[in-house]
Order: C-alpha cells, then sequence, then structure tokens
C-alpha cells in the first residue's frame, strides 16, 4: 500500500537533556564520499571509484525560537556543540494515520558553529535564530532502534551504516 511520510516536528535537546527550541529547518550534512577517478589508455569510459574519506560534513538549522543558552552557544566557534533534533515523522497511508510505522528519527551532533545569525525585531513576529555549523560527529536512529542508520564520528574515525564499518580494518 502506497504511504506517506512527513516531518510534523522538531524540538532541539542541548546535550542530550534540555530542549533550547524547535527547529522550523534543520539541514543535516550531505554524506559525500570522495572518488578517485580511473582513465586507462585502452578503458572505454573514466570511472570513479571511492576512496576512505568524506568531504567536509556542514549543515544549518533555523529555529522557530531558540533559548537564550542556545544563542550563546552558536556563537562560539571555539566550542563544540551537542544537540539532538527529534524529528517527528508521521507516515499516512489510505485509512490516515499509520501509528505502527510512524516514528521519530534522532540526529545526534557534535558541531563547530561558524556563522550565528540573531532574531531580529519586529512586532508581532516570532523572530528566526539561523546557525551554520561543521560536524565531528553525526550519527541517525530511529527512536525504536538501538542501530543507528548512520554514525561518522571524525576524531574517533568511525563511519558505519546500519552498525556496520563501511570500510574494512
Amino acid at each position: 500500500m502506497l504511504q506517506y511520510g512527513q516531518i510534523t516536528d522538531a524540538p532541539v535537546y542541548l546535550d542530550d537533556k534540555s530542549l533550547v527550541g524547535h527547529c522550523e529547518e534543520f539541514n543535516i550534512p550531505e554524506i559525500e564520499t570522495q572518488t578517485i577517478e580511473h582513465d586507462t589508455l585502452g578503458s572505454i569510459g573514466v570511472m570513479k571509484l571511492p576512496r576512505r574519506g568524506l568531504s567536509a560534513l556542514e549543515g544549518s538549522l533555523i529555529m522557530s525560537f531558540a533559548e537564550p543558552e542556545f544563542l550563546s552557544i552558536t556563537s562560539n566557534p571555539r566550542k563544540a556543540a551537542r544537540f539532538q533534533v527529534h524529528s517527528k515523522l508521521d507516515i499516512f497511508d489510505a485509512m490516515g494515520l499509520d501509528e505502527t510505522n510512524s516514528t521519530t528519527l534522532v540526529t545526534h551532533v557534535t558541531a563547530l558553529f561558524h556563522k550565528s545569525a540573531f532574531p531580529g525585531a519586529k512586532k508581532a513576529d516570532a523572530g528566526k535564530h539561523n546557525a551554520d555549523f561543521s560536524v565531528t560527529r553525526l550519527m541517525q536512529r530511529d527512536i525504536n532502534s538501538g542501530t543507528p542508520i548512520v554514525e561518522i564520528d571524525l576524531f574517533a574515525n568511525i563511519y558505519k551504516v546500519l552498525g556496520e564499518n563501511v570500510w574494512p580494518d
């Protein structure tokens, strides 16, 4: 049966515990594997094969309201911040909301913020807080599963998909 999924809410938690706001938009870093190009004499085409390296992981978020504590953290480029975004994923089918398959995707991020725009002041406007960051650790999992969908830790040299190392030792 055909199903549709949509993110309906995305609260942000700091240091795995305190709620610091809600995302309007969360751009998870794209995972881009670097490649090596092979163009040899006699071959009919050029081949790009993956190498053991990822491009820089950069993301951004737009908060509809952010606690002052989070604003101060996104303003300090020298200190890494650990936060989680809990994306509420509602699944619908022909019978309506499928509560069995609806879930929450939890994205754990350790990041260094390098651009932060404070909300302006406008009458009757909630204001938005925009922030861009570089990621040193990224892990996403379904809240109902103990196995992460993807886990990357640049300092620990970890890159796993569904709990398995992408590259053998």
